[in-house]
């Protein structure tokens, strides 16, 4: 009997530790950082990009460059988001691999800026 008290004071001084230890193990965390103008107007709500990675601490990136294929030749916001997986594969990999997910809006076209037509005049008579 005083074996399985033992053993059942020591579940209890180890169960909470456990449950902090799994708790944290399984969180998401997630930094998210926003680049936006002032006068945002994207052309659509949908978000556009991918994920670039980082290999051998920043000495070579795939894609080395990521454009943006917006016909207004505008962005309008950018969003750079690293989650709690990516951060884990930089920490494994001793910063040898470092994702990141990079994403864009394109900004809506300016409306035509000319003069207004003025009337035609009529003859004079």
């Amino acid at each position: 009997m005083k074996n399985n008290s033992s053993s059942l004071a020591l579940l209890r001084q180890v169960f909470p530790v456990l449950v902090l230890a799994a708790g944290l193990a399984f969180a998401q965390g997630c930094a998210d950082y926003q680049l936006r103008m002032p006068n945002d107007d994207p052309v659509n709500k949908l978000y556009e990009g991918g994920t670039m990675h980082a290999y051998f601490w920043g000495a070579w990136y795939a894609p080395q460059v990521m454009t943006a294929n917006c016909a207004s030749q505008a962005i309008n916001d950018v969003v750079v988001k690293r989650t709690y997986l990516h951060d884990l594969a930089s920490v494994f990999t001793f910063g040898i691999w470092m994702p990141t997910e990079i994403t864009y809006r394109c900004k809506a076209p300016q409306g035509d800026v000319g003069t207004f037509p003025e009337a035609p005049r009529g003859r004079p008579r």
